[in-house]
């Protein structure tokens, strides 16, 4: 059962109280940002980005981004140098010191390519369907599409994969059906890993997201640190949830009174 995380305040502080070091672990959209209709539109507001730039100012935060959107794309639409980003959910990597992780071989962009190509042909009369290549993951949008359309598209995408020779797979999202190459990397396995390679005892991992493969992160992390859900209270591994991106807000606010005192 979720808690209200501002309900359980007090014991969460003890927490960071007692953390010789944190590492916050944040998703981008209905996250940081407010999910919006058109992925291309969402930005993260000016008081957002300078509470992020100054919490990665502190010697005492390590700071990730998170995504599903490509690492080009994250990064550009966050814009702090210094910080840790994951993108496609896990399949690349960007560290401060080494620079760029990709997880998936390149000739997987050759298919998924071809597939962009004959599903923009397949849907070209499905009025507000939106293709993203993200270049290792192709994403089919359909947040504005007319519902009883929503079928046709999904039958669509699975029998590109049925059919590509490439190992390929179906991710589920928030209005939108991915082209993903088959491995077991997730978000829950990038952010062990980063923990892992950044870890030097007493680092406490703090991961807070509101999307389905943000499920994998939540069960990685559960007995390791606090996990919270973004959202109204649903089945989840996550320990807490807040309600919206504002609240994650004043979350942060907290995070960064305590690590100044």
């Amino acid at each position: 059962m979720l808690d209200y995380l501002f309900g359980r305040i007090n014991k969460i502080l003890e927490r960071l109280r007692a953390a010789e070091r944190l590492f916050l672990f944040l998703d981008f959209d209905g996250t940081l940002t407010s999910i919006v209709s058109h992925p291309e539109e969402a930005r993260l507001s000016d008081e957002m980005k300078g509470l992020l730039l100054d919490l990665k100012k502190n010697g005492k935060i390590l700071l990730a981004i998170l995504s599903g959107r490509s690492l080009n794309d994250i990064r550009r639409r966050v814009g702090l140098r210094g910080i840790y980003y994951v993108g496609n959910h896990g399949l690349e990597i960007f560290q401060p010191k080494q620079g760029r992780e990709s997880l998936v071989p390149n000739k997987m962009i050759d298919a998924l390519g071809g597939i962009r190509d004959r599903l923009h042909h397949q849907f070209r009369n499905i009025e507000g369907v939106f293709i993203e290549d993200k270049g290792y993951v192709l994403a089919v949008h359909y947040r504005n599409v007319d519902p009883r359309c929503v079928p046709p598209i999904l039958m669509g995408v699975k029998g590109e994969i049925k059919n590509s020779m490439a190992p390929l797979c179906l991710g589920l999202g928030k209005y939108v059906f991915e082209v993903r190459p088959k491995s077991v990397v997730n978000k829950g396995i990038a952010v062990l890993a980063l923990l892992d390679r950044a870890d030097q005892g007493g680092t406490l991992p703090i991961y807070i997201g509101d999307d389905q493969t943000d499920e994998d992160a939540f069960r990685a992390l559960r007995r390791k640190g606090i996990t919270v859900l973004v959202g109204l209270p649903r089945l989840s591994s996550a320990r807490y949830y807040v309600e919206d991106p504002s609240e994650v807000f004043q979350f942060l606010k907290i995070i960064q009174k305590e690590v100044r005192s």
